[in-house]
């Protein structure tokens, strides 16, 4: 890599989202910390470029701007590959302070992008076994509520196996949760329930099936709780 000069105080770098956003921003109060830090010790870790766009630092150059602070980069060849450049991403960020359940979930969401390579191989890059990858795919499509929560650091809400609620951010456990939700399908009459009938708005409605094809849920139980959801979503006016 070379250093480049500082830009002026305000002026950003253009970010390459495809790259950069191979994983995920900091949260609020991780953002602030870093904020605060570059504004009492500067800006001690450049950001990187690739043809000219962030690939690495993008909460850096975040914290520079709202710290009144001139951003500093250095480049990366610009002979190297797209591939390169996402393995080195990688790298820094496994190294610097991503969690396991972050590692998994950015290894997920890379493993369904076009183009992608095998599950084996993403599992591999990112240090983690194919079945975890696995289960969170898994996951990620049966509860798609769950991934950004886990992308950024947080806990999620399950039952565990001996029926006491619980926050956890482990893959292994909540996969566990979704399986047992799914064995535990409860078959409900169509005359005694419907969402039609429970869903108090429209607009409610509307979301819950779009929300049901997009997902594939079949899970009764999921789709009572799913209702419950539209209709905080959606207030019936007659219910304000």
């Amino acid at each position: 890599m070379r250093e480049i000069k500082e830009l002026k105080i305000g002026e950003v770098f253009p970010i390459n989202e495809k790259l950069a956003g191979i994983v995920p921003m900091a949260i609020p109060v991780e953002q602030e910390a870093l904020t605060i830090n570059i504004k009492e010790n500067g800006l001690r870790e450049s950001v990187v470029l690739w043809r000219g766009d962030i690939v690495d630092g993008r909460c850096r150059q975040k914290a520079c701007t709202l710290a009144r602070v001139a951003v500093r980069a250095k480049y990366l060849d610009d002979d190297l590959t797209e591939e390169d450049v996402s393995t080195f991403v990688k790298s820094v960020n496994t190294r610097r302070n991503l969690t396991t359940a972050q590692k998994i979930m950015v290894a997920s969401k890379e493993s369904f992008r076009e183009g992608s390579k095998s599950l084996t191989d993403i599992a591999k890059s990112w240090a983690i076994g194919r079945r975890t990858l696995t289960m969170a795919n898994y996951m990620s499509k049966a509860r798609p509520e769950f991934i950004e929560p886990l992308l950024n650091g947080l806990t999620v809400h399950i039952v565990d196996a001996k029926g006491n609620q619980a926050q956890t951010n482990k893959i292994s456990a909540i996969y566990a949760h979704i399986k047992r939700e799914e064995e535990d399908v409860t078959e409900v009459p169509s005359h005694e329930w419907s969402a039609n009938e429970n869903i108090h708005t429209q607009a409610g409605r509307d979301w819950f099936y779009e929300f049901i094809k997009e997902t594939g849920t079949t899970n009764v139980k999921v789709m009572m709780e799913l209702v419950v959801r539209a209709n905080d979503k959606f207030k019936d006016d007659n219910t304000q």
